[in-house]
C-alpha cells in the first residue's frame, strides 16, 4: 500500500481559480446559490481531468447536476441518503440507477463499478470506516476511487476570518470557523495523514491528495454566504434551493462578474480550502 503527498518544497501555491467557467456557473446558479455555485464550479474544473471509468458510484449525488456536468455521456449510479434529492436526481435523469440509503449499509453489487466518486460527502457521514469499506467492496479491482472534502483549517482563508484575527480577535474568529462546521454538519475534518490513514486502512491503495479551492474562492465564497443563506431557508422549507430558477439567468452573469472580482481582491496562499483525494483498490483484488 502506497500514499503519496506533494512534498512542502514541492507544493504551489493554490492556484487561482477565478474567473469562473460561464457556463459551468449557469448551470448551477439556475438550481442553487452563488455561494454552493462557485465551489461547485471548481470543483468540477478538479475533477474533469480525472479518469473515472464507467459505470461510476456518485455518493452522496444529491440532485445529480454535478455528475451530469462532469461525466456527462458516462454510465453511473447514484446514491443518497435524502428522498427528496433522489427524487430531484431521478427527475433530471442524471443516473441509470438511483438508491436511496446510507451507504454505510446499502447493498451494493461487488466487484461491480469501474470508479467511484464522493463531492463533499463522506465528511458528514459518522461512519465513516463502513462507508469506506462498503465502497471499496463495491469497485472492481484497481478502480480508482476520487474524494472532495473539506481540510480541518478551511475556515481560516474565509475573508470574515481573516479579518478577524487581524482585528486581535482569534477566540471569535474560532467560533465562526465552529460555528460554520456545526452549520455544515462537519463531522469528519483531518489533514493529509489523517485522510490517507483511513483510506489505507479501509484496503485503498496509491493515495494521492492534491489541493483546490484557494483564497480567492475562500473570500467570494465568504461574502456569498450571507445572501446564500435565503436559499439554505428555502432549501429547509421546500426541499429546493431555488424556487424560481427561470428566473435565475437574468441575472447569472452580473452575479458571476462579482464572484469573480471578489476573488480578484484576495492574495495567493498556500492555505487550502479542500482537498482531491484520488486512490484505487488493489490490482490484485485482495
Amino acid at each position: 500500500m502506497t500514499a503519496r503527498a506533494l512534498a512542502p518544497e514541492d507544493a504551489p501555491l493554490v492556484r487561482r481559480e477565478l474567473p469562473l467557467d460561464p457556463d459551468d456557473f449557469a448551470a448551477y446558479f439556475s438550481f442553487a446559490p452563488a455561494a454552493l455555485a462557485l465551489r461547485e464550479c471548481v470543483r468540477l474544473a478538479a475533477v474533469r481531468p480525472l479518469d473515472l471509468p464507467a459505470p461510476i458510484l456518485d455518493v452522496g449525488c444529491g440532485d445529480g447536476l454535478f455528475a451530469r456536468l462532469a461525466y456527462p455521456d458516462r454510465a453511473a449510479w447514484g446514491i443518497d441518503i435524502n428522498p427528496t434529492e433522489v427524487q430531484r436526481a431521478q427527475a433530471t435523469s442524471s443516473y441509470g440507477t438511483l438508491l436511496c440509503g446510507n451507504i454505510c449499509d446499502v447493498q451494493l453489487p461487488q466487484g461491480f463499478f469501474g470508479s467511484s466518486i464522493a463531492n463533499c460527502s463522506l465528511e458528514h457521514v459518522p461512519d465513516l470506516a463502513g462507508a469506506l469499506r462498503n465502497i471499496r467492496g463495491a469497485l472492481r479491482p484497481g478502480a480508482p476511487f476520487a474524494l472532495i472534502v473539506p481540510t480541518p483549517d478551511w475556515t481560516r482563508r474565509l475573508l470574515v476570518v481573516e479579518a478577524l484575527r487581524k482585528a486581535g480577535l482569534a477566540g471569535l474568529a474560532r467560533a465562526y470557523g465552529d460555528t460554520l462546521d456545526r452549520v455544515f454538519h462537519h463531522v469528519h475534518l483531518y489533514d493529509e495523514a489523517g485522510w490517507t490513514a483511513r483510506l489505507l486502512a479501509a484496503g485503498f491503495e496509491d493515495v494521492q491528495v492534491s489541493s483546490i479551492v484557494g483564497r480567492d474562492t475562500s473570500w467570494a465564497f465568504d461574502v456569498l454566504l450571507y445572501p446564500s443563506l435565503l436559499g439554505l431557508l428555502t432549501k429547509r422549507l421546500t426541499g429546493r434551493w431555488v424556487i424560481a430558477p427561470w428566473l435565475r439567468p437574468v441575472g447569472v452573469d452580473v452575479v458571476r462578474k462579482l464572484v469573480d472580482a471578489l476573488g480578484s481582491l484576495a492574495p495567493t496562499s498556500d492555505d487550502p480550502g479542500e482537498y482531491l483525494i484520488l486512490c484505487r483498490t488493489p490490482r490484485s483484488g485482495a
